[in-house]
């Protein structure tokens, strides 16, 4: 069992993958993103858990 580095697997997937001219973002749900584009939805409920707790932990 993987217990260090990132543990969600979508995620470990999608970092796996990138080429060198891949971008990867970060956002809150109000940005505006193609519908082909790939997301990771972490949230259990609207709102929670908030941007900042993802991005800032303290």
């Amino acid at each position: 069992m993987k217990k260090i580095g990132i543990l969600n697997q979508p995620i470990s997937a999608v970092i796996a993958d990138l080429g060198h001219l891949d971008t990867l973002v970060i956002a809150d749900a109000g940005l505006p993103i193609p519908a082909e584009t790939e997301r990771i939805d972490l949230a259990l409920t609207q709102g929670i858990p908030t941007f900042l707790f993802h991005c800032c932990p303290s």
